[in-house]
């Protein structure tokens, strides 16, 4: 499948830098399809009075009041997306930042790709690792990626909470990231080590969800995960294209682009 046309678009000059972005991602879905968007904010990727869209909510993430209509649905803990959906598939899903915050990642894109068609696309949108508060982070693995699909953890984990909130650091103020950067104990903090301590337990606890960034990526390291992924025949998908330096996108994030190989409903649902 090629990259879509752009006929639904207006001139590129004509078009805010929000919306070229818009645009980028909606030129490698098949726009032309019934799609999905997965917890979309106030300006969704896909936006309803242009693209035949259902918007999907996510636990912690409501779909505003401003967009949301009565044929969106919820996505629940422990419920499958399909479920959700009432077994409706679709040409393509994106989601904007949220893939980030999935404790299971592998079982969230398995859940998306199972109530897409054949051939169908999936968007995903994601903080560039090295430019962003994950920067004093290392890179999610291909083993805590398959470890937590056998898991299956429906709110972030213990490790995934201390990891974000003992090794994130505050960029409230401009972060020029291709600077050289402090040690990490000289780098200011939104919280200290006994902080990530108390909310770790706390989470685990009550089996409360923490807003925190599960996973950690770079256009490098998504690909090398996600190839040994599907080598490993765990995704029924391929890699269309990841799209990190590229002027339509935010510096900050990059882009993912996979595709849906494989017909047979519900092999890896989980």
């Amino acid at each position: 499948m090629n990259a879509i046309e752009d006929q639904p678009f207006p001139p590129a000059a004509s078009l805010s830098a929000d919306d070229i972005r818009r645009r980028f991602v909606m030129r490698h879905c098949p726009h032309q399809l019934r799609g999905l968007e997965i917890a979309p904010s106030v300006s969704p990727v896909a936006d309803r009075g242009t693209f035949d869209v259902t918007y999907v909510a996510v636990p912690g993430r409501e779909i505003p009041r401003e967009i949301r209509s009565d044929a969106d649905a919820e996505w629940h803990d422990g419920g499958s997306l399909a479920e959700c959906l009432s077994g409706r598939l679709f040409g393509y899903a994106v989601a904007s930042h949220v893939f980030e915050q999935t404790p299971n990642p592998l079982g969230w894109i398995r859940q998306i790709l199972d109530c897409l068609e054949e051939g169908g696309r999936l968007a995903i949108l994601l903080p560039h690792r090295e430019r962003s508060i994950n920067r004093y982070r290392q890179d999610t693995t291909f083993a805590q990626v398959v470890s937590w699909a056998i898991e299956n953890p429906s709110v972030p984990t213990p490790m995934q909470v201390m990891d974000f909130l003992s090794q994130s650091f505050d960029d409230s103020v401009e972060t020029d990231y291709a600077a050289p950067m402090p040690d990490f104990a000289e780098a200011p903090r939104h919280y200290t080590d006994s902080q990530a301590v108390d909310f770790a337990k706390f989470a685990w606890n009550e089996g409360r969800r923490l807003d925190v960034h599960c996973t950690t990526w770079t256009p490098a390291s998504f690909a090398e995960v996600f190839t040994r992924i599907i080598d490993a025949r765990l995704l029924d998908a391929r890699i269309v294209g990841i799209f990190g330096d590229v002027p339509e996108l935010s510096g900050r994030e990059f882009l993912v682009v996979l595709e849906k190989t494989g017909s047979v409903r519900g092999r890896h649902a989980k």
